[in-house]
């Protein structure tokens, strides 16, 4: 497994190495190409610009010797080409027929002239006049071009202009040794660079691992965790997680105290039950049907508090997926009255709906609903002098469900905390009714909220 280090460097190197290299060969290969046309192009212009001096001095004749005549002719010529730019680096030569030089003498020849001449001795006189010809020479390269003097006394004479390719393989060597340097430099830095991007980038993923790690075993201290705020990423990482570790901080005291909450709760009814049961065992109570009664009702009350519990970790939980429906929501309400009919009657309150002239058609679940609708009612039951009100409305896109009591109201210390689990205003049940009411607005994609009127309380979702 490659570390991010690894990942960003790699192919950032072989990019760098890959790129120069590849350009070196192309420029190489071109200059090669460009050299060999430059070099047959000057010979050729070496050609026009002394072939006007090898006619005048082929016209020119004084009574003089050949031999004679034809050096005087090859000095002028040599004379001709140094007084031009093309005779950087270019040997002349005026051969006979056997190849011999007439012209710099034999003992004027350096060894690599010498095997030059060897090498052509059999094909120069076949060399068409005006072509360039590559003539190799124990590994090297010569550009060469033959004139034939057209002369009674001198055609037995050639003239050849050769053009060593060494002048060319030594600028392009040096070419490739200043590329290369900028290559090699360039490659340090381009390592030296991506050492620091690499830690830039590396360095703060690295304390967020072990930031991660620290939070997955609990601690949610943050104050000692620092990265650059110079990368639009990494702080926007850093931020969300920090949001993340508010809320995970906050999920987990809530769980806590709803541990210790629900221990509460449940330890109060088990007691009672246990040392009723226990009482029963040892002939304590006489009357073993009052203790059975007792029992019996801790025991609906244990069994209520459980429902609850279950009910609000399965909507907290995320694993109740709602069964969507488009419902008239009009419909529903005249249901759940019914079904609180008997509630109502049980508490001697009146229970009153009033809804609109028209349907309502929302997309909901009806029994994540009810739910809601339920436990509202209930409480308001609970804390009304008379009556409960339930009332629909609908202004725009937003309905609106509003459950109100004619009650004292709820106390303002209270309001804040009303929705939290276990917390119990005065006459308070168990501290889930509301809990789950808002668990279940909220997975039905709603919002709910709770504040005083004039009268009493109110309720409202709204969808």
């Amino acid at each position: 497994m490659k570390s991010i280090k690894n990942k960003i460097q790699k192919p950032f190197l072989t990019l760098l190495i890959l790129i120069p290299l590849a350009t070196l060969i192309l420029f190489n290969l071109s200059f090669r190409v460009y050299s060999n046309a430059t070099a047959k192009n000057e010979l050729k212009t070496t050609i026009r610009a002394v072939e006007k001096e090898i006619k005048s001095e082929l016209e020119t004749d004084g009574g003089q010797p050949s031999e004679k005549k034809a050096l005087n002719m090859a000095r002028n010529i040599l004379m001709a080409l140094k007084s031009s730019h093309f005779s950087q680096g270019m040997d002349f030569y005026l051969l006979d027929r056997n190849a011999k030089p007439v012209f710099p003498s034999q003992i004027k020849l350096a060894p690599s002239q010498i095997a030059y001449l060897d090498v052509i001795k059999d094909q120069y006189l076949k060399m068409n006049q005006g072509t360039v010809y590559t003539i190799p020479v124990n590994g090297k390269k010569y550009f060469t071009i033959a004139y034939s003097l057209n002369n009674d006394d001198l055609s037995n004479l050639t003239a050849v202009f050769v053009l060593p390719a060494d002048r060319m393989n030594k600028y392009l060597g040096a070419v490739n040794f200043i590329l290369f340097a900028i290559m090699l430099l360039g490659i340090l830095i381009a390592i030296y660079f991506s050492e620091k991007i690499a830690a830039h980038i590396t360095v703060p993923i690295t304390r967020l691992g072990v930031l991660s790690l620290q939070i997955g075993q609990g601690d949610f201290d943050m104050s000692h965790f620092s990265i650059p705020q110079d990368t639009l990423e990494f702080k926007q990482l850093y931020d969300n997680i920090s949001i993340m570790v508010g809320r995970l901080e906050t999920y987990d005291k809530n769980q806590k105290t709803f541990l210790q909450n629900a221990s509460h709760e449940l330890r109060t009814p088990l007691m009672s039950i246990q040392g009723y049961a226990e009482g029963i065992e040892s002939g304590i109570f006489p009357d073993t049907k009052e203790a059975a009664q007792i029992i019996k009702r801790e025991s609906i009350r244990l069994n209520e508090l459980v429902s609850e519990l279950l009910t609000l970790s399965r909507y907290e939980s995320g694993t109740y997926k709602p069964q969507w429906e488009e419902v008239n929501l009009c419909h529903l309400l005249k249901d759940y009255t019914q079904r609180l009919m008997g509630l109502a009657a049980k508490s001697e309150k009146h229970l009153e709906l009033l809804l609109p002239e028209y349907d309502v058609m929302i997309q909901t679940d009806d029994m994540i609903l009810s739910q809601a609708v339920i436990n509202i009612v209930s409480n308001c039951m609970r804390y009304a002098r008379q009556k409960v009100t339930i009332s629909l409305e609908k202004r725009g896109g937003i309905v609106s469900l509003i459950i109100s009591d004619d009650g004292d109201g709820i106390p303002q210390n209270d309001i804040p905390f009303i929705f939290d689990r276990f917390y119990k205003g005065k006459n308070g049940n168990f501290g889930l009714g509301l809990a789950i009411a808002k668990s279940a607005a909220e997975l039905l994609n709603g919002r709910i909220k709770a504040y005083n009127q004039e009268q009493g309380a109110v309720f409202e979702i709204s969808f």
